[in-house]
């Protein structure tokens, strides 16, 4: 039997094992994603987690969980993973000749986290570079950025006065 994980999504999709670290009628496992070890090594054939990563600290947690993610893949499977872009945000944030203060301060907020619970803070800021670095360093490889994931309507897909702020990146656990 195939199983795929969602990490942090907000609704049940056929197919989808939900994890969240806050409690819902639609979630199948509540715990931080750091955490896996209530599932065996080989478990899931994907991962899905948009705007997750962010909410880990670069020193240490964020490897450790992206290794964790690795652990339990099945040789072969994919993880796809969405994180607000850090170049993009930063780009947005300097036109100060095209947006005013309110808009700046809401890029601001993708940069930094929304604040709305105790999980909404995000703690690493991460582009294409940061991202895949961690992800090679996890033991991660086939890394590759990709314009759309194509699975949910979330966060993957947001975008800011019409500009895609989502960095989207699918990376295969090593076979053998």
């Amino acid at each position: 039997m195939t199983r795929r994980l969602h990490i942090g999504g907000t609704s049940k999709v056929q197919g989808w094992e939900l994890l969240n670290a806050n409690p819902a009628p639609y979630v199948d496992h509540i715990c931080n994603a750091n955490d896996l070890s209530q599932f065996d090594s080989n478990t899931f054939e994907q991962i899905y987690a948009s705007h997750v990563v962010e909410h880990f600290d670069y020193k240490g947690e964020l490897l450790r969980t992206l290794e964790e993610w690795n652990r339990v893949l099945v040789p072969g499977g994919e993880v796809l993973i969405s994180v607000p872009d850090l170049d993009i945000l930063s780009a947005l944030m300097l036109q100060k000749d095209k947006f005013s203060g309110d808009d700046r301060f809401a890029i601001m907020r993708m940069i930094f986290g929304g604040h709305v619970d105790k999980y909404d803070y995000y703690v690493v800021g991460l582009n294409e570079e940061f991202l895949g670095s961690f992800l090679r360093t996890a033991g991660y490889v086939n890394i590759r950025r990709v314009k759309s994931l194509g699975l949910f309507r979330d966060t993957s897909t947001m975008a800011f006065k019409g500009v895609a702020i989502s960095l989207n990146m699918i990376a295969t656990k090593q076979i053998g």
